[in-house]
């Protein structure tokens, strides 16, 4: 696209077909290409049925899912991102392969706590397989894929670029390291990731600029994904799918940290480097238009950088204290083993990192639905609301 062009008109043009709709990020990057963008046409995979996935979006977007159908632009297939062909039919495949033009590949299976072996078939092999799959699309212009900042985990800390690293001089070639991990279900680099997916996630990248695909590929990776802060609707984000809101009560129950005194003793100027959902939907969003291939960073550089510190005296300002202290107590059994795992890798997480976004940086400006800008943003009275409705869901799981 030409530098001076506008990037929402790049989409009257494009057919987008886009996976993992029904989850957080996806969900953001629906509404925005159904609602917010002259999208032409958007395919959907949806694991299930098309009711099912609706049924999703009218829990996680009660008051926008009519909103999004009644464009009339999207299209769900049923399949799943694991299966031969993404266990489509093959009149299915064929309208992708002749109509699609950008492919957004936001699936993954985020449990952390999966066997290297599992997460491996989830968010490696099948995203090297729709890679794959993609060379037989006719008018593909770019393939985007979400990853995640936790492939770079192994780093001892600094500056985090937005380029491949290595885990060491003499690293085992990619692919390699996959055979070795379906053959044993072991790697020995394993232990240097926050958790097996990361390493998952990390092979899934090397392994795609590997290929030499005819077409340009573009990775993203998201740090920590918070709650919107406009699209679809401020505070936006299904529960469970804000890694920040779970680590914390999971922090709270566990048998390592027995109090929130014990949780606030943690590193105060550790920086959380968690970013809005709606942004990260708006980085993918403008780097797809603007052409950006390679490796793109979404992280606090964009918002906010906010110590764990910090965060903590937004709990302890907004946060009814008897609710905290009911959490604590609860410590509930079938969570202790989960919540000592929790504890575990934020210890494997909590070094001097700054994530760099200097590829976003001429991008900070831009305003309108897919804009980065933050004019007339107030980060204190968003963050009380934050807190405020976060206590009030956590009221209501307590009793």
């Amino acid at each position: 696209m030409d530098s001076s062009a506008d990037p929402i008109d790049w989409y009257q043009d494009q057919v987008v077909f886009l996976t993992g709709a029904t989850g957080s990020l996806g969900g953001c990057l629906l509404y925005k290409l159904a609602v917010q963008l002259p999208t032409k046409k958007i395919y959907v995979l949806c694991r299930g049925s098309m009711r099912q996935a609706i049924e999703k979006w009218e829990i996680s977007m009660p008051e926008q899912t009519d909103e999004i159908l009644d464009t009339g632009k999207v299209h769900c297939f049923s399949g799943d991102i694991t299966h031969s062909n993404l266990g489509l039919g093959p009149h299915e495949l064929e309208k992708l392969q002749s109509e699609v033009t950008v492919v957004i590949h936001a699936a993954a299976d985020f449990s952390l706590f999966q066997e290297l072996p599992v997460t491996i078939c989830c968010n490696c092999l099948s995203v090297v397989a729709l890679a794959r799959l993609l060379l037989s699309f006719h008018k593909i212009k770019i393939f985007l894929q979400v990853s995640s900042i936790t492939t770079q985990s192994f780093l001892p800390g600094g500056s985090v670029l937005e380029q491949m690293e290595q885990i060491e001089t003499d690293e085992k070639p990619p692919q390699m390291q996959l055979e070795e991990i379906l053959t044993t279900g072991k790697s020995p680099y394993t232990e240097l990731f926050m958790a097996p997916y990361a390493q998952a996630k990390y092979l899934a990248e090397k392994l795609l600029l590997e290929m030499k695909a005819s077409f340009p590929i573009l990775i993203v990776r998201p740090a920590s994904i918070g709650p919107a802060i406009r699209d679809p609707y401020p505070l936006y984000g299904p529960e469970g799918a804000i890694p920040l809101h779970t680590f914390l009560q999971v922090l709270l129950e566990s048998g390592e940290y027995r109090g929130f005194d014990d949780v606030i003793s943690m590193p105060q100027e550790f920086i959380i480097d968690e970013i809005p959902v709606d942004l990260v939907a708006n980085t993918c969003l403008l780097h797809l238009a603007t052409g950006t291939v390679g490796v793109v960073h979404a992280a606090s550089q964009l918002y906010v950088s906010v110590t764990f510190g910090e965060y903590v005296n937004q709990i302890r300002r907004y946060a009814p204290k008897s609710l905290v202290e009911k959490v604590v107590k609860m410590r509930l059994e079938r969570n202790h083993n989960f919540a000592n795992q929790a504890a575990d890798m934020l210890q494997r997480v909590t070094k001097e990192w700054l994530i760099d976004c200097s590829r976003s940086r001429h991008l900070k400006e831009t305003e309108g639905p897919i804009g980065l800008a933050l004019a007339g943003h107030d980060f204190e009275a968003f963050s009380r609301r934050r807190v405020e409705q976060r206590a009030r869901n956590m009221e209501s799981w307590v009793r």
